[in-house]
């Protein structure tokens, strides 16, 4: 029998992140192989929001939201800097370790920007693949929760957390971007409402 939990308790979120441009591949930070900064110092602001419309799918600690968002990239002066619009999908896998809870995250979705970061462009220069402003969007977080950790009850649902930020053209999928992209290590703080 499928089991879905709907509730209105908490099934809102907003966050805040903080990133910067990394030189390194998707398949390497997801590996924790490629935390590093790109030469080119450019650093990306998020603010997203969410609606949880699944809670624990199947009686299986998995949740599911609907998000979107908006980014500011600061460009560093290699280009004006811009906005970038995203919608997507993200399913959390939730667990305890030593009495503490932790997600898992992982997004699938679009993403719209003003201009083409300047690291995807110099990425797809250096590869003499297409630009677009119009690509795959995907994220994947960690987190936990501050309140339980600190025992504060009125924080529970405060979480502090690490994501990757990723642009891409899904091997060609998306506006002929074969094997351009961009990603950004950052941290944020999202708080369930």
């Amino acid at each position: 029998m499928l089991v879905f939990t709907l509730s209105a308790e908490n099934d809102f979120s907003l966050r805040g992140a903080y990133g910067e441009s990394s030189a390194s591949d998707f398949d390497e930070l997801y590996y924790f192989q490629g935390l590093n900064k790109s030469p080119y110092d450019t650093s990306v602001y998020n603010i997203a929001g969410a609606y949880r419309f699944v809670e624990d799918a199947f009686d299986w600690p998995f949740d599911f939201t609907a998000n979107a968002g908006v980014s500011y990239f600061d460009e560093n002066g290699h280009q004006d800097n811009f906005f970038e619009g995203t919608l997507y999908l993200k399913m959390f896998i939730k667990f305890n370790f030593l009495s503490q809870q932790f997600r898992y995250g992982i997004a699938e979705g679009v993403s719209y920007a003003g201009k083409v970061p300047w690291v995807e462009h110099k990425e797809a220069e250096a590869e003499n693949d297409n630009e677009s402003e119009f690509l795959n969007y995907m994220e994947m977080t960690f987190d936990f929760d501050v309140g339980k950790l600190i025992k504060v009850k009125d924080l529970e649902g405060l979480y502090l957390g690490y994501l990757i930020k990723h642009r891409s053209g899904f091997h060609g999928n998306y506006g002929g971007v074969k094997d351009g992209g961009s990603n950004y290590n950052c941290i944020y703080i999202e708080k369930n409402f």
